[in-house]
């Protein structure tokens, strides 16, 4: 027996199943030969960030194109740095715009599919199973320099103006013998698990990426730490084990893991195991409001920069995934243009058209994007999503869109079914309330109620048109008699009935069609700016009409009695 395979017996003991093992245990997937197999493998130290869902966007893209898997998976071993909470939640975030196929969906739930378990925790045995097998063919070795003695090395190295790192002469670990491992074994010292690198510094090799195509870069030369010495793999092998096991095929993700590269490779190498595919992506910027220069997308600077922003919001979640696919892929506009009903599944991802350089978040455009989709939906839909949004959100809200649900959708429907170029006054479902507030009792009639007149109009002649309004108000008129009679209330209190006439004479007139209208309008809704007066007033009904001009002409009149005019 060998000195490495003797310390890789020192050091895994317990540990009987070899790599061979592991690659039998999880046998290819049955799929389409041109099937593309990709994952989503966050970390639980926080929310899932604008960035990532741009992942999930282009991972889901790939692996759809051929009828192949997206999954999910955890990448929990950095305890130290966990968010109590953030694993559950982040599979049912992604989930909320994007079907995972297969893997962790939570802790409350079970995971789905053969290649697990999913949650990188709870393969401790695996990955020391491949650290082993790495270790006995003296490919990796147990390091024992503690955190002190490793600044001091960045210190010298710095000093001597050459790269940092673990390499070389620096390397203090990479050659001790049976007996100094077992010596310090013996002696309690805690260790980490570092690969043997195989480049100097000089030699290069090539990556063909998927998106970027071939790059150039030197070999790996540092000797980089596999495993931490609580025993749990970081990401550089529990990604090449996770991602062989697991058969991903297409391993998409950030341009800030280009550098790793030549790592990946060497250990695929190592352990004979083939290379997937990468696909690094642009990271994702935005535009600083404040000084107008581009930079990453912040934390602290951007509230949207937690997805979950945009379900509390009640953004609609095609139209989030859909503004991700327009910065992902440059062809997604024309082909939305040109495909203005298709569903956004239609379209076919190619990610040789994804931006090799940073991709523009703008929040506007995705606004945009939310109020022409809102637009194109119907009543039943809006009152569907309006209230699933409100149960967890507005749950008064709630309430009251359950008990007039016949009602509700009526007022949804103004300025939308059937029509065509229907309203786009909506972003997100958190505006639905203040946006149709006017047309339900119970949010019209509040005690601040503000009555939003024109400044110019004096309030006895505001009073007088809603009085004569009210005389001549028949709910059964169609939309041109009843048209009609406005402009027949408009001349009877000094108003011109046509825009013409004003404008022909202004003087001779106290205002104009626009001014009395704009009066019923806000009597009845409290604002200035609504959907078709006429459409409103057959939703709210004839009783209701005359309730709120009598209690408007009540408060009128009450401001006039003051003195104010």
């Amino acid at each position: 027996m060998t000195d490495a395979q003797k310390i890789a017996e020192l050091l895994y003991p317990n540990i009987t199943k070899t790599v061979e093992d592991y690659v039998k245990q999880y046998p290819p997937r049955n799929l389409n030969p041109n099937a593309e197999v990709t994952r989503l493998a966050p970390s639980p130290t926080g929310y899932i960030h604008i960035g990532q869902l741009f992942q999930v966007i282009a991972n889901r893209a790939v692996s759809q194109k051929n009828n192949g898997i997206f999954y999910f998976r955890l990448e929990d071993t950095d305890s130290k740095r966990e968010v109590a909470g953030a694993a559950s939640a982040m599979p049912e975030v992604v989930q909320h715009f994007m079907p995972i196929d297969e893997g962790f969906y939570g802790f409350h739930k079970p995971e789905k599919g053969i290649y697990g378990p999913y949650v990188q925790s709870k393969r401790k045995e695996i990955y020391q199973a491949f650290a082993k097998e790495l270790i006995a063919k003296g490919l990796a070795y147990p390091c024992f320099c503690d955190e002190a003695s490793e600044t001091l090395r960045d210190e010298e190295q710095k000093r001597l103006k050459v790269p940092t790192g673990y390499y070389g002469q620096w390397a203090k670990c990479r050659n001790l013998t049976y007996e100094q491992v077992k010596a310090n074994i013996d002696a309690g010292k805690p260790y980490t698990i570092r690969i043997k690198a195989n480049g100097d510094g000089h030699e290069r090799m090539i990556h063909s990426d998927l998106l970027r195509g071939k790059i150039s870069f030197p070999k790996n030369y540092v000797d980089y730490i596999l495993v931490k010495s609580d025993g749990l793999a970081l990401y550089h092998l529990a990604h090449v084990v996770d991602d062989t096991l697991m058969h991903t095929t297409v391993v998409c993700r950030g341009e800030e893991w280009l550098s790793s590269v030549p790592l990946h490779y060497q250990m695929f190498e190592y352990l004979g195991l083939p290379i997937p595919k990468y696909m690094h992506t642009a990271l994702l910027l935005t535009k600083d409001e404040q000084t107008g220069n581009v930079r990453k997308i912040s934390k602290r600077l951007d509230p949207w920069a937690n997805v979950q922003y945009f379900i509390e919001k009640g953004y609609p979640s095609e139209a989030v995934v859909e503004y991700l696919l327009n910065i992902a892929n440059s062809k997604f506009e024309p082909w939305r243009r040109a495909n203005p009903t298709l569903p956004y599944t239609e379209y076919p991802f190619d990610p040789s058209n994804m931006s090799k350089s940073g991709a523009m978040f703008d929040i506007k455009k995705l606004d945009d994007v939310s109020k022409n989709i809102i637009s194109r939906m119907n009543s039943e839909e809006m009152y569907e999503r309006v209230l699933a949004w409100a149960q967890t959100y507005d749950t008064p809200f709630a309430r009251l869109l359950e008990e007039k649900e016949e009602y509700a959708k009526q007022v949804f429907a103004m300025d939308r079914d059937g029509k065509p170029r229907p309203r786009k006054d909506i972003t997100m479902w958190s505006e639905v309330k203040a946006n149709c507030a006017y047309m339900f009792d119970l949010l019209y009639y509040v005690k601040d109620r503000h009555l939003d007149f024109e400044e110019n109009i004096s309030l006895k002649d505001t009073k007088a048109v809603l009085e004569e309004y009210l005389f001549e108000y028949d709910h059964n008129m169609d939309k041109q008699a009843w048209f009609d009679n406005m402009k027949k209330v408009a001349r009877a209190n000094g108003f011109a009935g046509e825009m013409k006439e004003y404008k022909e004479n202004p003087s001779a007139f106290k205002g104009h069609i626009t001014n009395v209208s704009t009066m019923v309008r806000v009597a009845l809704t409290g604002s200035r700016q609504t959907p078709d007066l006429y459409e409103i007033q057959q939703v709210l009904g004839d009783a209701r009409v005359r309730a709120r001009l009598v209690e408007t002409i009540r408060v009128l009149k009450l401001f006039i009695d003051k003195g104010q005019n």
